[in-house]
């Protein structure tokens, strides 16, 4: 699962729209919504700027493998 998916899972499960995302963050609706279509790429710091404004941790959408 990437990225996208993760980010897609985690907005889905807590309810979070894309419009909330973009006031939160400054960025574009438009951008955001491209970028969780998976139509856009996400760049590193537009990723740390969305979780910054939802509150989380970005470490939560590594990969760990044992």
């Amino acid at each position: 699962m990437n990225i996208v998916d993760k980010l897609n899972e985690y907005v889905n499960k807590n309810d979070i729209n894309q419009i909330y995302i973009a006031q939160k963050t400054g960025l574009a609706e438009d951008t955001v919504s491209q970028m969780l279509k998976g139509n856009r790429r996400i760049f590193a710091d537009e990723f740390l700027l969305i979780c910054t404004a939802l509150n989380i941790d970005p470490n939560i959408f590594r990969n760990r493998t044992a």
